[in-house]
C-alpha cells in the first residue's frame, strides 16, 4: 500500500479543522410576533410588557437580534406603547450561556416552554421543541424615550431559560423568542414610573423588515441645532431631507440598503435620488467594535452616558464599508455624484446626531462624475447623511393656515385653491370631507388633484360635481393628518362646461355641464367642432363654434342635470387611436324644463386636445 502524499495529508488537515469556515453572526428582523389561531392558544400582537406600566409595547424601528459565533445574541431596537404612542424605549437585551440541541444540559431545567396546542408539536404538528436553543443567561436594560424621557430600567432574566427557535414564541410557527425578566427602575424619569416586578419578551424573527427613514427632527434638550436634515453637501446646500420618506432594510446576510428621494425643504425641485449599500457590519460584542474612529458624538455632552444623560454608544452596531450614488432630478437632473465612507456608519438610538430616536449617521467623500445639465456645483468638503427609522415615518407635522376667509370654489370649474399652512412639503393626499385626491395635474381633473408648491402651499382641487356646501379640507402626510379648515363649494353663477384638458388613446372624457342660475329641472345638448367660427340661429342660440353649423356635431341626445348637483355628464370614450392629433372645442346649450325661454344659454367654450 503507497503511503499518503503530502498533499493528501494537507487537505485531510485542513477538512478536520484548519481550513474549516469560520462561523459567521446570525442577522434577525424583530417585530410583535403575529398570533395563528391554528397553533396557538396565546393572543399575539405585543412584543414588551411591562405589568404596573403598559402592556402593549410593539416594534418602532430598528429591531434587531445578531447571535454571535460566541454563544452570545443581543437585541436591541425601539418599542412604543399602542395605546400611548410617546411613551417608548430603546431596548438592548444581551443572551449568554447559549444551550443549543446537543449539547449535555439542553434543554436546561424548565425547558422548553410550550404553551402552543397539543397539536402544534411534532410528530401530529410541525413544531420540533427539541430544535430550540436556550440561553441560560439574559440582561439588559430598557432606556425610555419621549415621555419616559430619563427613565433607566435594569433587566434580569428571570424563570425559565430564554427560548429561540421555530415555535418558540408559543405564538405561531415562525422564528421567535421568549423571554422574562425582572424589573428593577435604576433611575426615574420627570414624572416617577410605579413600583415594576416582570418583563415579558415575544418576537418574531424575520429575515428582514423595512423601517422608512425621515431627517431627524431636533431634540432642543440636547443639540444646538435650529433645525433637522437629511443630508449636508458643504459648499451646495445644508437642508436637505427625505420626500417623504426614504426606506432603510438590514438583511439577514449583514448588509443594509438605503434609498430615497432628498430635497432641500426651501427649494423643492433641488433633489437627489440617494441608494447607498452597507456592509461589513460591526456589532456589540464583537472583538472589532466600536471601529476605529467610531463613536462620533456630535450632540450635546450631556446627552451621552458619560456625560450623565441616557444615551449609550456602547449599543450602537456600526457598517465599515458604504458606498453609494446621489443621482440629480429636479433641476439637479443629469447629475450624479458617488458617495465613499470615510468613517464607519453608525447606527443606533441617538446615532443620528440629532434626537433619541434610532437612526444612522456617516461621513462620505464625495466625486461629482456628472454636472447638472442646468448649472454646475462645487462640493467644498465631506458629505454627511442622517437618518432616522422608524416603522412608519416619523415627520413634521402638517397644519393649515386659518385664511383672513373661507377658502371657497365653484363646484364645476378648472381653477384650484391655494392652501396655506406649514410642514406640507411631505403630503401624500388631501381630503374634502372624506374624499381623497393625490398628487396630479390637470389631466386628473375628473378625479380631483392637487400639487406641493413649496412647503408652506398646496394648491388644490376638488373633485368636481360636488353638492354645494361646506366641506372638511385636510392634509395628510405618510403618519398623520393635518387640522381642518372648512372649504365651500359653491354652484357656479353660469353655465358651465368642463372637462380634461386633454386625453389620450383609449381613455375616457369626462365632460360635465352646470345649469348655472336655472333652479329647477334642466337639461342640456353637447356640441363638438375643431372650428371657433361662431354659430349663430337667431332667437334660438349663439355657439362660439361650429362655422354656422358647417363644422359642427351635436353628442347625439339630451342629459339631463342632478337635482342636487345640478350637474349633466358625459362620457367619450373610450378614444379611438385614430383621433389622436385633433383638438376638439366643446360647448353646452342648456334648457330650462320648468319655464323655457329663448335664445337658449350656452356654456364656455373648452378646448381639448385628443
Amino acid at each position: 500500500m503507497q503511503s499518503p502524499t503530502p498533499l493528501f495529508f494537507s487537505l485531510a488537515l485542513c477538512s478536520i479543522c484548519t481550513c474549516a469556515p469560520a462561523q459567521q453572526p446570525a442577522y434577525h428582523a424583530t417585530e410583535q410576533p403575529a398570533e395563528d389561531p391554528s397553533l396557538a392558544l396565546l393572543t399575539g400582537g405585543v412584543m414588551l410588557s411591562l405589568p404596573g406600566l403598559l402592556t402593549d409595547f410593539v416594534i418602532a424601528g430598528g429591531g434587531q437580534f445578531v447571535a454571535l459565533p460566541d454563544g452570545t445574541a443581543r437585541l436591541t431596537g425601539r418599542v412604543f406603547s399602542q395605546s400611548s404612542l410617546y411613551s417608548a424605549f430603546l431596548v438592548d437585551l444581551h443572551f449568554t450561556n447559549k444551550v443549543a440541541p446537543g449539547a449535555p444540559n439542553h434543554p436546561p431545567p424548565g425547558g422548553p416552554d410550550l404553551q402552543l396546542r397539543a397539536d402544534a408539536y411534532a410528530p401530529q404538528g410541525p413544531i420540533d421543541p427539541t430544535s430550540f436553543v436556550y440561553y441560560s443567561l439574559a440582561s439588559g436594560t430598557l432606556t425610555g424615550v419621549q415621555n419616559f424621557d430619563g427613565a433607566v430600567l435594569d433587566l434580569q432574566m428571570t424563570g425559565k431559560s430564554p427560548q429561540f427557535g421555530v415555535g418558540a414564541n408559543n405564538r405561531n410557527g415562525n422564528l421567535g423568542l421568549q423571554a422574562s425578566f425582572l424589573v428593577t427602575v435604576a433611575q426615574q424619569p420627570a414624572i416617577p414610573l410605579p413600583p415594576l416586578t416582570t418583563a415579558e419578551l415575544c418576537v418574531d424573527l424575520p429575515a428582514a423588515r423595512t423601517d422608512k427613514t425621515t431627517h431627524p427632527q431636533v431634540d432642543p434638550t440636547r443639540t444646538l441645532l435650529a433645525q433637522g436634515r437629511a443630508m449636508v453637501l458643504p459648499g451646495v446646500h445644508d437642508d436637505y431631507v427625505f420626500r417623504p420618506a426614504g426606506e432603510f432594510t438590514e438583511f439577514d446576510d449583514g448588509h443594509a440598503e438605503l434609498t430615497g428621494t432628498l430635497a432641500r425643504i426651501t427649494d423643492l425641485d433641488d433633489a437627489w435620488d440617494l441608494t447607498l449599500q452597507l456592509s461589513n457590519r460591526i456589532d456589540p460584542g464583537q472583538a472589532s467594535h466600536p471601529p476605529a474612529g467610531s463613536p462620533l458624538l456630535q450632540m450635546l455632552p450631556s446627552a451621552y452616558t458619560a456625560g450623565g444623560g441616557t444615551l449609550d454608544p456602547g449599543h450602537w452596531r456600526y457598517y465599515h464599508n458604504a458606498t453609494g450614488t446621489l443621482t440629480g432630478s429636479g433641476i439637479n437632473a443629469g447629475g450624479s455624484i458617488t458617495l465613499t465612507n470615510t468613517t464607519a456608519v453608525q447606527y443606533g438610538g441617538g446615532a443620528n446626531q440629532t434626537n433619541t430616536y434610532l437612526g444612522y449617521h456617516g461621513v462620505f467623500t464625495t466625486t461629482i462624475t456628472a454636472q447638472p445639465a442646468g448649472h454646475s456645483i462645487t462640493i467644498t468638503g465631506d458629505a454627511e447623511l442622517f437618518g432616522l427609522c422608524a416603522v412608519f415615518p416619523v415627520l413634521p407635522f402638517p397644519t393649515l393656515t386659518t385664511p383672513a376667509t373661507p377658502y371657497s370654489l365653484p363646484t364645476l370649474t378648472d381653477q384650484g385653491v391655494i392652501v396655506q399652512g406649514d410642514n406640507l412639503a411631505w403630503v401624500e393626499l388631501v381630503g374634502v370631507d372624506w374624499d381623497l385626491l393625490g398628487r396630479g395635474d390637470e389631466n386628473r381633473w375628473f378625479a380631483g388633484w392637487f400639487r406641493v408648491i413649496d412647503n408652506q402651499n398646496l394648491e388644490v382641487h376638488p373633485r368636481p360635481g360636488a353638492v354645494p356646501g361646506s366641506y372638511s379640507l385636510s392634509a395628510f402626510n405618510p403618519a398623520v393628518r393635518s387640522n381642518v379648515q372648512p372649504l365651500d363649494l359653491t354652484a357656479p353663477t353660469s353655465q358651465t362646461l368642463c372637462a380634461e384638458p386633454s386625453i389620450a388613446a383609449f381613455e375616457t372624457l369626462h365632460v360635465f355641464v352646470h345649469q348655472g342660475p336655472i333652479n329647477g329641472p334642466a337639461m342640456s345638448a353637447i356640441a363638438m367642432s375643431t372650428s371657433l367660427v361662431p354659430t349663430v340661429l337667431p332667437g334660438v342660440l349663439t355657439l362660439g363654434i361650429g362655422n354656422q353649423q358647417n363644422e359642427l356635431m351635436v353628442v347625439p341626445g339630451s342629459f339631463l342635470h342632478d337635482i342636487g348637483s345640478g350637474i349633466a355628464r358625459y362620457d367619450l370614450g373610450p378614444v379611438p387611436p385614430w383621433f389622436t392629433g385633433f383638438v376638439m372645442h366643446l360647448q353646452a346649450a342648456t334648457i330650462d324644463l320648468a319655464s323655457m325661454s329663448l335664445p337658449l344659454p350656452v356654456s364656455n367654450v373648452w378646448p381639448v386636445t385628443f
